[in-house]
């Protein structure tokens, strides 16, 4: 009965994430994001395992199965992620966006750092935690997950990189609906409106890499060469991390804890400089096998949870992720009214750095200014290139 238990997780985690992306425009998956999306449905079958166990029926979800798929997965996702960032494009952005940005970054790491020393140092790998937030405020929840993985021997555990991602979920949720709603009658009345302000000084070819269009979606031999390439960037990793393993003197049971960090290093930096060869940037498709990737890793994780080690992280990443969501949104906004940056455009980046570029679109249509969605994609993808690198280099310095 295990064997087919073990099929059934297997074929789930490769269907699961395709519906996800088929029927994308879902109210739910609008509302928490196809990454959401996919933690939400995962959890939802670690509950019914549970259920059924507890109704005799002996079901179980093999966490191996659900960690080695995860691991897989990442790794081949964010090259092709970062493959399609046109990070070239950021030239031709203003000094308006360039400082909004700025702003935002200096708004997460400041905001984080604090909250780190005033909270979360005293919880199980809280700096970890506190790290993954500057990833998650700057770039994404890709982010969040890489610098989760690269701490996977430092304690970092499946429950905990869930409840990570689950604190997100909620409170980003919440927060993308005031966003929506309330956030620009209410930032109206401390920061100016738009007067001529110029967010790009040249026409731009950027396209949004994180549109999900299956209708124009071909698998092609090109396409298939990159996942390739994707896949060849995370083999090299794991192999430098069995050199790095090897030349510290091959400590038993501490090969998994160099490797992964090693691989997730590896993967980061090549797929930015594979971003900059215009050949491999410009295939089409690679943002839906990416994007595909990262939902393979979500649902593949949030099945294979153990739900009442997760009932007890839940509570103290939600304070933490919720306080430094409401730190940064103040700080940002403080930060925008003392450098006289209009309301849209603190609006768009806070959006292009707490949510990643996939939201830009529906909050530049909201606010009614077409002119922030490309200088919002572009900021997204910079998030999305620096936003590991701030977060394991914050987590080292936490850790001192």
């Amino acid at each position: 009965m295990e064997i087919v238990w073990i099929v059934l997780q297997i074929v789930s985690i490769f269907v699961v994430p395709v519906l996800i992306i088929r029927y994308s425009s879902f109210f739910i998956t609008k509302l928490i994001g196809t990454i959401g999306t996919a933690y939400l449905l995962g959890i939802l079958v670690a509950v019914a395992m549970l259920l059924l166990n507890l109704a005799g029926l002996n079901a179980s979800v093999n966490k191996d199965v659900g960690e080695i798929g995860s691991h897989l997965a990442i790794s081949i996702a964010i090259p092709l992620l970062l493959f399609s960032a046109n990070l070239k494009e950021v030239r031709k952005l203003s000094k308006t966006v360039l400082k909004s940005f700025a702003s935002l970054i200096a708004s997460a790491i400041i905001v984080s750092s604090v909250v780190f020393y005033v909270y979360a140092k005293s919880l199980e790998n809280g700096a970890e935690l506190s790290g993954m937030a500057i990833g998650l405020y700057t770039g994404g929840t890709p982010n969040l997950n890489a610098i989760g993985n690269f701490f996977r021997g430092n304690g970092m555990t499946t429950e905990l990189i869930s409840s990570a991602n689950l604190s997100d979920m909620i409170i980003g949720a919440v927060f993308y609906i005031f966003l929506l709603v309330l956030c620009k009658p209410l930032l109206s009345k401390f920061l100016r409106s738009r007067n001529e302000d110029i967010y790009i000084t040249n026409e731009s070819e950027f396209r949004n890499t994180d549109e999900l269009d299956l209708k124009s979606f071909k698998f092609s031999k090109q396409l298939a060469n990159r996942v390739f390439l994707g896949l060849g960037i995370a083999v090299f990793g794991a192999v430098l991390g069995l050199v790095v393993w090897i030349l510290t003197g091959s400590v038993e049971g501490k090969m998994i804890d160099l490797l992964v960090p090693t691989m997730m290093i590896t993967v980061t930096v090549l797929g930015i400089g594979f971003s900059f060869v215009t050949k491999i940037r410009e295939t089409k498709g690679m943002n839906v096998v990416g994007q595909y990737g990262i939902l393979v890793f979500s649902f593949a994780l949030a099945s294979s949870l153990d739900l009442q080690l997760l009932s007890g992280l839940i509570g103290d990443t939600l304070i933490l992720y919720g306080s430094i969501t409401i730190g940064v949104f103040v700080l940002h906004v403080i930060f925008s009214k003392i450098m006289d940056i209009d309301v849209d455009c603190t609006m768009v980046t806070l959006t292009a750095g707490l949510y990643g570029p996939a939201f830009v679109p529906a909050i530049t249509k909201q606010i009614k200014n077409d002119d922030l969605t490309v200088p919002g994609l572009i900021v997204g993808s910079i998030g999305y290139a620096i936003g590991t690198f701030l977060g394991i280099g914050l987590v080292y310095i936490f850790l001192l």
